[in-house]
């Protein structure tokens, strides 16, 4: 899409890449450094989930934060520049229950970055 090629052109304006090919490659190779760490998720998982989004643009952050409240020991909430909200959540349980809360928050357009880390 237009949306795309404008996500990828900012892409290889900020990394100073030679083109769309390049920074598409390095697309996929951060692609699949996030695959291989939701592979890892197995057994007890604890971590610290960060997300950014448009304050007034996420209404299926509170239905998927509801939905899987038995994970999340805390959340942050914090006001940033430009109306956007910073949440902070420790994570802790089952590996197959985070990847299903982390796939689910990944999938929500409107998140404008996911980002979690294991402990």
């Amino acid at each position: 899409t237009d949306k795309n090629i404008e996500v990828l052109d900012n892409i290889q304006d900020s990394l100073g890449l030679a083109g769309r090919s390049e920074a598409i490659r390095v697309c996929l190779r951060s692609a699949e450094t996030e695959a291989r760490d939701r592979k890892s998720l197995v057994g007890k998982v604890e971590g610290v989930l960060i997300i950014v989004h448009d304050s007034h643009r996420a209404p299926g952050l509170d239905d998927t934060r509801h939905a899987y409240q038995e994970l999340i020991s805390t959340q942050i909430h914090s006001h940033l520049a430009n109306n956007k909200c910073l949440e902070v959540f420790i994570i802790q349980g089952k590996g197959d229950d985070v990847k299903e809360l982390l796939s689910r928050f990944q999938r929500d357009d409107k998140l404008e970055y996911v980002k979690f880390v294991q402990s």
